[in-house]
């Protein structure tokens, strides 16, 4: 066979559907790291020879694993494996939602127990790591920013202050949830077009709240200015709310 590709213990065909057998082989290689990102897959050919199978049942097989992001399929190049974190968790989390129907406050609740875990991460062990970053994304607000770049500084705010975890898991968890609410954001301002302005600048002391309770090493400040940038968050996300309902009515 070609490339790393190998078959791990004896492969033996059970009586379940022969595409959710190959599917599961090759999925069991691709998270325990057997198929290293960046491997080609063998050929259609050789694989329905290993496996014993049918091209058009490796064929399926290797479309679940794509719209699972575990490999990419390229054409005239071959299948390679991907699976990056980040599309793993995004496609996770968007099936959750929908699955659950998650509104978007529910959203915030989870975002802010990750951003209070990523500030006690960081002040339990990770004092190594620099807060400048954070700093300077925080004091980036002002008031005439236009509606591009107010969602671009707080992108570059929330997933800096997560990334000082130090937590893959928690980093990879937050970057979906960060594209979310910004997404959700996005389409209010089309609908009204002041949304950054009234949300996202006035919040620019409640970040460097937060940036200045780290740079102290104060636990316990930082978990407060976490609590009032979230809370005062959901204060100015349902006030714009109600405001132009009112003025759509």
């Amino acid at each position: 066979m070609a490339g790393a590709f190998t078959s791990g213990t004896a492969y033996q065909r059970v009586r379940t559907g022969a595409a959710d057998q190959v599917l599961q082989d090759l999925r069991d290689q691709i998270l325990s790291g057997a198929l290293a990102r960046g491997t080609r897959l063998p050929s259609e050919k050789e694989l329905a020879a290993h496996y014993e199978v049918s091209a058009p049942t490796v064929r399926e097989a290797i479309r679940a694993l794509s719209a699972m992001n575990l490999v990419a399929v390229r054409h005239g190049a071959g299948t390679y494996v991907t699976a990056e974190t980040s599309s793993l968790m995004s496609s996770a989390i968007d099936a959750v939602v929908e699955l659950e129907r998650v509104t978007l406050p529910d959203l915030f609740d989870l975002s802010e127990a990750i951003y209070r875990k990523a500030a006690e991460n960081y002040l339990q062990d990770g004092q190594g790591r620099s807060l400048s970053a954070l700093r300077a994304a925080a004091e980036a607000f002002t008031a005439d920013m236009g509606d591009e770049e107010l969602p671009a500084a707080l992108h570059a705010f929330l997933t800096e202050l997560v990334a000082l975890s130090g937590n893959q898991l928690l980093i990879a968890i937050a970057g979906h949830l960060i594209e979310v609410q910004i997404a959700a954001a996005r389409r209010s301002a089309e609908r009204s077009p002041d949304v950054w302005s009234r949300i996202a600048v006035p919040l620019r002391d409640e970040r460097l709240a937060i940036v200045e309770a780290l740079e102290r090493e104060d636990a316990a400040a930082a978990d407060t200015a976490i609590r009032a940038y979230m809370k005062r968050g959901r204060e100015l996300v349902s006030l714009h709310a109600a405001d132009a309902a009112e003025e759509r009515g």
